[in-house]
């Protein structure tokens, strides 16, 4: 009986041995699908140490490395596995993917493009190139290759995301905003404001806005345009204006301009306004930090300087503002922000110029539909240097357009 048992353990082990690095491959493929991709890329390298010539598993290491920023560890995997096999259509992907990642995009759309011509109709080439002509600064091309990567994997949630990103930046849209204020004065605000795309790098700009305060109607009518200089930087330029306003300016003209190296947005805007007794001039430096993962981090200061028409006199403000956004999931963000002084010169009004001394809490809840549309309600709460409150509720619909 003895004798018998041994050689059927003796087999049953064999097996098992023989089974488990399918076992582990299959079970490490599951794990990076999942998103558990520490986990996933430990039991690859555990693979490739004991096989070090299986090149889909060297990819999906090389896959996992890009997945957690470490982009030159996973360029250097795949141009590893490209030595061997030059003509292997996922680590040309790869390759580009990850050189797009450290903004080498005029390399990594040589490397796409010419392997295009050989991987046929493949979604994450063409999620590939998409990314690459936006790093470029091709909105339009983007948009064209994110449809096609589309096309063939509608419910993957990176191409998607991806894609309203781009139509955000590049497309058309009509954006609608009412505001509503409590406290040391009641007043009701609305606007209307339509985006053209009418060039591949100028965007036309009209608005309209109405406000209703202690008892005064203005209204503000204005225009402008956005105009990429290139791939990395903008130029914004704005004028409104109205008559006989006793709340909202009766002139508004701001020039802006935005530069974004990698994760690093740097950039300053002039403003000046025109009220029934005063006008502003104001200037401000603006540094954001925008990793494109969960946190983006900005900072404004302003100096402002006020002319005021009866008394001839004139004076200097500071303001500050700290704005902090966490992404909770992939169409929610929430904002929280503090401000020191002019807390928004998109919103300032007369009755705010001899109030500059205010601090300013606020938090705002963001929500990208499916739909294209973005709705997003903020509260304000703002303590003045008189001792007085005022509470302000905002909420805008902004309707994209491809």
């Amino acid at each position: 009986m003895l004798g018998m048992l041994i050689p059927v353990a003796t087999a049953l082990v064999l097996s098992m041995t023989c089974q488990s690095p399918s076992t582990d491959r299959d079970l490490a493929e599951q794990l990076a699908r999942s998103g558990r991709t520490v986990e996933a890329l430990a039991i690859f390298e555990r693979i490739v140490a004991e096989n070090p010539s299986d090149i889909e598993v060297r990819q999906w290491i090389a896959r996992l490395q890009l997945r957690m920023g470490r982009n030159e560890e996973a360029e250097a995997g795949f141009r590893a596995v490209l030595v061997e096999h030059p003509s292997d259509v996922d680590a040309r992907i790869g390759l580009g993917a990850a050189l797009t990642r450290r903004d080498a995009w005029r390399e990594a759309l040589t490397v796409l493009l010419d392997t295009e011509r050989d991987a046929g109709n493949n979604a994450e080439l063409f999620a590939a190139l998409a990314r690459a002509y936006r790093r470029a600064g091709d909105d339009r091309r983007a948009l064209e290759y994110y449809g096609r990567a589309m096309a063939l994997a509608p419910g993957d949630p990176d191409l998607v995301e991806g894609y309203e990103a781009t139509l955000r930046a590049y497309g058309s849209s009509i954006a609608v905003e009412g505001i509503g204020e409590g406290g040391v004065s009641d007043a009701r605000s609305a606007s209307l404001t339509a985006s053209v795309r009418v060039l591949p790098r100028l965007d036309i700009e009209g608005s309209a806005r109405v406000q209703n305060r202690n008892g005064s109607s203005d209204t503000l009518i204005g225009g402008g345009g956005i105009w990429r200089i290139n791939r990395s930087t903008n130029l914004a330029v704005r004028g409104a204006g109205g008559v006989n306003n006793t709340s909202l300016p009766n002139g508004d003209l701001m020039a802006e301009v935005r530069h974004y190296r990698g994760p690093v947005e740097i950039g300053g805007n002039v403003r000046h306004l025109s009220f029934f007794d005063v006008d502003v001039t104001a200037a401000s430096p603006i540094l954001a930090w925008d990793t494109g993962e969960r946190w983006r981090l900005a900072a404004r200061y302003t100096y402002s300087w006020s002319s005021f028409h009866t008394t001839g006199e004139s004076s200097g403000d500071h303001s500050v503002l700290l704005r902090e956004t966490f992404r909770a999931w992939r169409r929610v963000d929430t904002t929280v922000t503090y401000a020191y002084g002019i807390e928004s010169f998109e919103d300032l009004t007369a009755d705010r110029i001899g109030n500059l001394g205010a601090n300013t809490i606020a938090a705002t809840l963001q929500l990208r539909l499916p739909s294209l549309t973005t709705v997003a309600t903020t509260w304000e709460h703002q303590w003045r240097s008189n001792d007085t409150r005022l509470d302000r509720l905002t909420v805008s619909i902004v309707q994209e357009f491809r």
